[in-house]
Formats: C-alpha cells, structure tokens, sequence
C-alpha cells in the first residue's frame, strides 16, 4: 500500500505522532512520585495530610484542564489543520513542564499544571484526528488508534518509574545532592523528550481537516445520538477506572500489602491494557466487529468490580484486577475508534469532546473513589456501585453496537484532500478496500 499523498502516512510521520504521545503521558507520570517532594519544599512545615491535599488538588487541576480545552483543541484543528494544533501543544507541554521544574512558588506550581494540562489536551486527540484523516480502509484506521493508545499507556507505565529512578540516581551519585536539582530533572528530561517529538512533527504535511460529508436530516439525528452514547460511556469507563486505582490503593493497605505489592498491581493494570489494545485491533479482529464487544465487554468489567471486595490474597486481587484492566483496556479505544468512524467530518471536536468527557470522568471518579473509601463503615460499597453504573451502561448499550454498524454503512468515504494527487482508478480500489473491511494492509 502506497502512504504517501493524501492519504495513509510514512514511517517517519508514524513514529513523531506516537513520539508525540508517549511523551505526553511520561510528562503525566513522572510528576506523580516528584510531586510531594516538591511541596515540602514550598511548604517544609506543613503536615502528611495538607502535602496529601495539595497532591490531590494538582492532579486535580492537571485533570480537569482538558474539560475546557480539549474540545476548543478539537475544533481548531478541524479549521487550521492538525500539523500546526499539535506542534502547539507538544511545544506548550514541553514548555510549561520546564517551568513547573524552576516553579518559584506554589502559586506558580498551580498555574504551571493547569497550563500543562490544558497543552497536553491538545495531542491525543489531534494525533487521533490526524490518523482519521488519512485512514485508507477500517482496518488502517483500527491499527493506528492502538498503536496510539499502547503509546499513552507505555508512556504512563514508563513516567512513574522514571520519575523515581532519576531520583535514586541522583541522591546516589552525588553525596549532598541539591533539593531543587533532584526535582528538576525529572521535569527537564520529560520536557525534552516532548520536544524531540515536537521536531518529529515539523516533518508532517500540512494536512487539511476531514472533508464535511454529507448526510440527510435522520442520518445526522442518528449519528449525533450514537456519538452521545459513546461520549458518555468514555466518562463512565474513565470514572470507573480512575475510583478504582484511587480505592484499590487504599484497599491495598487496608489488607497489609507492601508499597511493592501495591506497584505490581498497578503494573499489572497497565501490562494488561497494553496487551489487549494491541490484540483487539490486530489483524485477527476485524474492526468492525469491535462494535459488538462494547456491552459483553462492559459486564466483564463491572464483574470484575463485583468480585474486588471479596478478594482477600494477594493472588485473587490480581485476577479481579486482570479482568477489570482487560475491560478497560478493550473499551477505551474501541469507544474512540467508533467515535472518529460516526463523526462524519467534525472528527477533531468530537475527538476533543471525548478526551473532555473523559477527563470529567477521571476527575470525578478519583474524588469520588476516595470520598466513598473514607466514607468509613462498608469500603467496598465504592467498587459495588461502580460496578452497579457500568452494568446499568451495559444494558443501556444492548442496540449501540447494531446503531454503530448502521452509521458506518452509511459513512461516505473520501480519497483525500488533494485531488491532484489521486486518480479515479485509485480511488475506486481504495473504495474497495474501505468496503471490504478485511482489517488488512
């Protein structure tokens, strides 16, 4: 298959967009075990539970930036371009990650999170937008979208780890190491990984946003009610991941376990979702029938959810925890993959209203976690309602996947922006292609 022109991409295109990604998520990362480190040194007479608040509240704010920014991202990239929106907030990432480094004050340190939010807001979804744009058949399309999403859960995996290595490495090496040197290199080197993606990006072409397609009245009503659906699923599976790791923590200690075992489970979290994002939009899935894993997949994760509060051992937590990170796993960039494939040819604001419902989700599900855990007289009453939400959403969903499939038969492909650079005969090939659906390049 030719990648060049109009559509599909380059290795050297591939490689910046999933650089792009991966840094994003580092970034994310390796503040988590910097960050109380670097409140004590605002804040030296302050107490575990005030460093605990403003932990929280920075992870907050981090959050609950791309609820504001995600969506402006998403439609600026479908008027100017994919290329330029993300150069912006890879440039913007890497910029306020160095100034969250020399931060001189926590006022400082609030401003630098919610800026740092508010760019990274801007990549994913872009990158997502930008492969839909060039997607040559279903299966193209598919692959790229995991390809993505392995490189956002790499990166989260790798920050944390990072994060704490380069911090070991530099009290090591140095017998009087400086405070404020220490917490600046994580922050240092995040930024200039994301800068070096930024360079890879200067190579894109300039794309053009999805051409608008279109459609009659009731195909509109249908697509928007279908897009809906799947924007508030991408909440809720949000929500309940992120209540999940905040209780499971928690839980974690309540049962004795050590900070190591506790990190297994949450390397265990990531190492699965890894695993099945690469699976579910391999070859041996034909993309189309990913549709129909959305509400089996959904009673899988609630199950799991059910089952946490009786697993007592070490052992069972991972199981439970296995089929809850699979169901996430499966989930996350199936209601993606199916929300740029229905958007018609907004995919850059609906991409951004997704990443913004999800972001709510994260946010309120982390809060909500911890509030129903601190709650006191029954812990597990947090993973039965989550539980409880996402099997009511299951319900709910019994017609998404025949509603999905209907607005993809309906959806008109195009053979790219240029029209120079495509001649009839190819575009009836790739019209094939697109229609087969073989999941293949």
């Amino acid at each position: 298959m030719n990648e060049s022109g109009a559509t599909g991409m380059n290795r050297r295109a591939t490689v910046a967009l999933l650089l792009a990604v991966f840094a994003a998520a580092v970034g994310y990362g390796v503040v988590l075990p910097v960050l109380p480190l670097l409140l004590e040194s605002f804040l030296p007479s302050a107490s575990f539970s005030s460093i605990g608040w403003h932990s929280g509240a920075l992870t907050a704010i981090y959050a609950g930036a791309p609820l504001l920014f995600a969506p402006l991202w998403g439609r600026w990239s479908d008027r100017q371009g994919r290329r330029s929106i993300l150069l912006l907030g890879v440039v913007g990432f890497g910029a306020t990650l160095a100034v969250t480094a020399f931060a001189p004050s926590i006022g400082w340190l609030y401003t630098a999170r919610f800026l740092n939010g508010a760019f990274a807001a801007a990549i994913l979804p872009t990158a997502q937008a930008f492969v839909a744009d060039r997607a040559v058949s279903d299966g193209w399309r598919a692959e790229r979208f995991a390809w993505l999403g392995m490189a956002s859960i790499a990166g989260f995996f790798v920050g944390p780890m990072l994060g704490g290595i380069v911090l070991q490495w530099g009290s090591s090496v140095s017998s009087n190491p400086s405070t404020a040197q220490l917490i600046a290199l994580p922050f240092l080197i995040s930024a200039g990984l994301a800068l070096l993606g930024a360079v890879g990006l200067i190579t894109l072409e300039r794309g053009s946003e999805s051409p608008a397609q279109p459609s009659d009245k009731n195909e509109t009503v249908r697509r928007r009610a279908a897009t809906l659906q799947l924007l508030f699923l991408a909440g809720l599976v949000a929500a309940g991941v992120a209540a999940f790791e905040v209780v499971l923590a928690l839980r974690g200690r309540s049962l004795g376990m050590t900070p190591y075992q506790v990190g297994i489970m949450f390397a265990e979290c990531s190492m699965v979702m890894f695993a099945v994002q690469g699976l579910v939009f391999s070859p041996l899935v034909a993309p189309s029938s990913t549709a129909k894993l959305i509400t089996p997949t959904l009673v899988i994760m609630a199950t799991g959810l059910f089952l946490v509060p009786y697993a007592e051992t070490f052992a069972a937590q991972l199981v439970v925890i296995g089929s809850v990170a699979a169901g996430a796993g499966v989930l996350t960039p199936t209601l993606t993959y199916w929300t740029s494939l229905v958007s018609g040819g907004a995919q850059g604001a609906e991409l951004g209203r997704q990443a913004a419902a999800a972001s709510l989700g994260q946010t309120v599900g982390s809060a909500a976690g911890g509030v129903l855990y601190a709650a006191g007289t029954a812990p597990e009453m947090g993973f039965l309602l989550l539980g409880g939400l996402i099997l009511a959403a299951a319900a709910a969903s019994l017609r998404l996947g025949p509603r999905l499939l209907a607005c993809r038969h309906r959806r008109q492909w195009h053979c790219g922006s240029d029209k120079r650079q495509r001649q009839p005969l190819t575009c009836v090939k790739e019209l094939r292609l697109r229609i087969g659906d073989s999941g293949k390049m």
